[in-house]
Parts: C-alpha cells; sequence; structure tokens
C-alpha cells in the first residue's frame, strides 16, 4: 500500500504538473495502478513459489537423509541443543525421545538445525492477490482527488490526503514496533512529500521543455 501511494502521488504530480488535462492524469493513475499492481502481485507471487519450493526441498533432502543415515540428523540435532546450554546428557534424552517419533523428530530438525522455522508458508496465490489489492488502494489516495474533478485544487488536496494517509501509516507503524509514534508518522509523511515535490519538479522541467 505504501509503494502504491508514493509511486503515484509522485507520477500524478508529475504530469499534472507537465498537462492541465484532467482526463490524461486519471488515466495514468489507473494505468499505473493496475500495471504496478500487476507487477508487485507477479513478484509476491513468485517469491512466494520461490520460498515453498526450496522449503518442500529442504524438507525432502532431510527425510532421505533420516531415512538413509538417521544418526546423522540425531547427531545433528544433539549437536545444535548443546550448543544452545542443554548438557549432553540431557540433550541426548531429548533425541532419544524424538528419535522415536520420526515426524516429530524431522520437524525438530527442520526448526533447530536448518532454521526453517515452524511458521505456516506463504501461499503464492493469497500473497500475489493481497500485494494486487494491497497497491491499488494505496494508489487510489492521491488518485481520487483528480476523479472528483476538483480542477486546479485536485493536485494540493492529492498532496494533502497523500500525505495524511502516510503519517497515519507511520504512527501505525510506530504503535507496533512500540517506537516513537509522531517521530514514525512524519518520516513516512516526509518520504510522500519528497515524492510529489520530486515528481512536479519533473513535469515542470518537462513542460518548459515543450513535453506535455
Amino acid at each position: 500500500m505504501q509503494d502504491g501511494l508514493i509511486s503515484t502521488v509522485g507520477l500524478l504530480s508529475g504530469v499534472s504538473a507537465a498537462t492541465q488535462n484532467r482526463s490524461l492524469v486519471v488515466l495514468t493513475g489507473f494505468a499505473a495502478a493496475v500495471t504496478g499492481g500487476v507487477s508487485m502481485a507477479t513478484g509476491s507471487f513468485l517469491a512466494s513459489s520461490t520460498e515453498r519450493d526450496l522449503f518442500d526441498k529442504e524438507l525432502a533432502d532431510q527425510e532421505q537423509l533420516a531415512a538413509e543415515h538417521p544418526y546423522l540428523a540425531q547427531e545433528a540435532l544433539l549437536e545444535t541443543l548443546t550448543a544452545e546450554g542443554l548438557d549432553r546428557p540431557a540433550a541426548y534424552r531429548v533425541v532419544k525421545v524424538l528419535a522415536e517419533h520420526q515426524d516429530l523428530l524431522l520437524r525438530t530438525v527442520q526448526e533447530k538445525v536448518l532454521g526453517l522455522g515452524s511458521a505456516e508458508l506463504a501461499h503464492p496465490v493469497k500473497a500475489g492477490l493481497v500485494m494486487f489489492a494491497s497497491f491499488v488502494v494505496g494508489s487510489a489516495v492521491p488518485l481520487l482527488p483528480y476523479m472528483l474533478g476538483l480542477d486546479r485544487w485536485a493536485l494540493p488536496v492529492s498532496w494533502a490526503v497523500s500525505v495524511m494517509a502516510l503519517l497515519a501509516v507511520g504512527v501505525f507503524k510506530g504503535f507496533l514496533t512500540r517506537k516513537p509514534r509522531l517521530r514514525s508518522g512524519i518520516e513516512f509523511a516526509l518520504v510522500a512529500l519528497g515524492a510529489a515535490a520530486l515528481g512536479w519538479l519533473l513535469g515542470k522541467l518537462f513542460a518548459h521543455f515543450g513535453v506535455g
């Protein structure tokens, strides 16, 4: 959502500074929202698919290793538990109990030895859809004033709502991370203002040289 908002407010600022054609600005915003959302969704889908494939491969390798050389997996787990603070006799007892339950042993090796964790794996399709929707929603924030036909007020209102939206996102981030909320909000808002100002300056530059 943050990416969609920042990239779109910068783009719309540049286009609106270079041309007074509101229809062109709105069309550009729509195109940016859809193509950007598709790009982000595709990247998220491929990344999640790759992550899941790598996870499955590591797990399959460990299953094969445990089947062919069970003591290697047990020894690796024993060394890891010892390194984490268990004395060797206690670690040996833990491994001995786990060795009686092959699936539990594999999951423990997966977490403790490989560091893969037991968190739910990402679902590629779900990740892609969420990314697409978030990007489009973020893009809609700076685009809305132009769609409402505010004419010469569209640009400043677009900047204002974008800054307020990112200010709210930054405050929420500060709440989640237990960091100073106001500072976090201001950081996000300044990024939006910087993107908008840069886009506006580029638009004015293009207009000066007869582009648009």
